[in-house]
């Protein structure tokens, strides 16, 4: 049986990530993916006859340009444009937030002089925290408890390049212990003005925005580079594109591969088991699968830890948020939204949230059972600049929703599911009237339906909550957030390792190093 250098289990962004990089280090390596095609979570997908949308992911402002660089993937077909404004609108108005700082400043004022002139201090404040973050991204987290050489070594290099980062590191702080609405109200005193900032907070999060540590899912939402972009054909296209580059260097790519075992020999990983019995052998096995499937259901738990199978069983992956992909026979015309006080043509992205209040009350339900009355809402018009994705004169708009637990109480999703479309196609008709008559046909994911599709524990969209207990050296688990595990050369790639979620090619980037580290070292 010929052997591989590497087997990757899992086609998504970050396993394609990090198989390209592999093979364009010279090892052979090849990616199993369970579903007929790449992408995982960064998938462009027909919902409805000539209606294409991204399923699961939908910004690529995440994606970071040092993976975009160094694969090539504007020459392997990434194409992609930016959405510099966000719409966020109230019954009779709406403020426009943009990139450009001057111009949502005047934005604000309409509503607050005293926020408009608070705003560039805030972004200083948030910059700081931002920048820190993107540092700290493209770190291996440390073990800052491992006392041979190589630990203290890693240790002490990591707090050399922090050494001048002290107000970063208290803003950073602030950020993990504050609830999103306090850390934003020291700045800002407009409901409209806070509850933009604070939608940030509940996107892929279990707790509303009034709770503490909030006020870092709100930071690092904006950790992206690239800021509001979208690419070209769906999130698909950012998959096709790493998987192309891989490709160019000789990674191959088998689908419909489902791997029921990480086969294990002598405390070291040796191969895969294939549904259906087929044995693939490698020097290196990376699973940029969940890593609660990866342990506790690829993995025989005779060749793990007793403490470090007690860990994986507790780390958190409850999702809460909903995807509603629509299509519709015009464009969503809100009530509210005026060119000419917004200086926008028209607002193709939305968030609708008037209140802090309206995102703190669409948690409450979730927390005994249920799901929002009220959800808020990101609606998403990627057809408006992208007219491939739907029929001449029709559009596709995509809504990433909250709230939704995965479990309902003495209910179930097939009973409720039209049930939240209809709340959510509500809130539509309160802010753009006639919403819901323009819907043709549309698709509902709930948490439960993401787990199902993509192998995602809780569908939850990080992977796993960004709380205090499951980020850097704690990712997914103490003592193995440096993308490796306790059995030799098996490794993890994927987003339930630092820094988390979002399309950044991050963790496959940082596993891929990793990696390629450990074969210069040791066979």
């Amino acid at each position: 049986m010929t052997q591989l250098d590497a087997i990757v289990i899992g086609g998504g962004h970050n396993g394609l990530t990090c198989g390209a990089y592999l093979a364009r280090a010279g090892k052979s390596v090849l990616v199993l993916e369970q579903k007929p095609y790449v992408g995982g979570a960064s998938v462009t997908e027909e919902f409805s006859p000539g209606f294409r949308a991204s399923t699961y992911s939908f910004i690529m402002g995440h994606l970071h340009p040092k993976v975009i660089e160094e694969l090539e993937l504007k020459k392997h077909g990434l194409e992609y444009y930016p959405q510099p404004n966000v719409f966020n609108p109230t019954e009779d108005d709406g403020i426009v937030f943009a990139k450009d700082p001057a111009k949502t400043r005047e934005q604000i004022a309409r509503f607050s002089p005293s926020d408009a002139e608070n705003y560039p201090k805030f972004f200083q404040r948030l910059q700081s925290t931002i920048d820190i973050l993107r540092m700290l991204q493209m770190e291996t987290p440390v073990n800052p408890f491992r006392k041979d050489p190589v630990g203290l070594w890693k240790t002490g290099r990591l707090a050399w390049k922090l050494r001048n980062a002290e107000k970063e590191v208290y803003n950073l702080l602030h950020s993990l212990s504050m609830s999103a609405h306090d850390y934003v109200a020291q700045w800002f005193e407009h409901d409209l003005v806070k509850a933009k900032f604070m939608f940030w907070a509940t996107i892929g999060g279990n707790v509303g925005p009034y709770s503490p540590g909030t006020a870092f899912y709100l930071v690092t939402h904006l950790v992206g580079q690239l800021g509001m972009s979208f690419a070209k054909g769906g999130m698909g296209g950012v998959a096709d594109a790493i998987a192309r580059a891989g490709q160019a260097h000789g990674m191959q790519i088998r689908c419909d591969a489902w791997v029921d075992e990480i086969l294990v020999e002598n405390g070291r990983a040796t191969g895969v088991r294939l549904r259906g019995g087929e044995e693939l052998r490698a020097a290196r096995v990376i699973s940029n699968v969940n890593a609660k499937r990866t342990f506790l259901d690829m993995v025989p738990s005779r060749h793990l830890p007793e403490d470090f199978v007690d860990d994986i069983r507790g780390y958190r992956a409850r999702g809460k948020s909903f995807k509603l992909l629509c299509a519709v026979d015009r464009l969503p015309q809100y009530k509210g939204f005026s060119s000419e006080k917004t200086g926008v043509d028209y607002p193709a992205y939305a968030h609708i949230c008037p209140t802090p209040e309206f995102l703190e009350r669409a948690f409450d339900e979730a927390k005994y059972g249920w799901y929002s009355s009220e959800p808020f809402l990101s609606p998403n018009v990627p057809s408006h600049t992208d007219p491939t994705l739907a029929p001449e004169g029709k559009h596709v708009v995509v809504m990433q929703g909250g709230v939704t637990p995965y479990e309902l109480k003495n209910s179930d999703w097939d009973r409720e599911g039209p049930n939240l479309v209809r709340n959510a196609f509500a809130v539509m008709d309160r802010f753009a009237p006639g919403f819901s008559d323009s819907v043709i046909d549309y698709r509902l994911y709930t948490p439960r339906d993401i787990e199902a599709d993509i192998n995602m524990p809780g569908g939850n969209s990080q992977h796993g909550e960004l709380t205090l207990d499951q980020i850097f050296f704690m990712r997914p688990v103490p003592r193995y957030a440096d993308y490796r595990s306790p059995v030799r050369n098996l490794y993890q790639c994927g987003a339930s390792t630092h820094p988390g979620g979002a399309v950044s090619a991050v963790p496959g980037h940082n596993a891929a190093r990793e990696i390629l580290a450990d074969w210069r070292w040791r066979a």
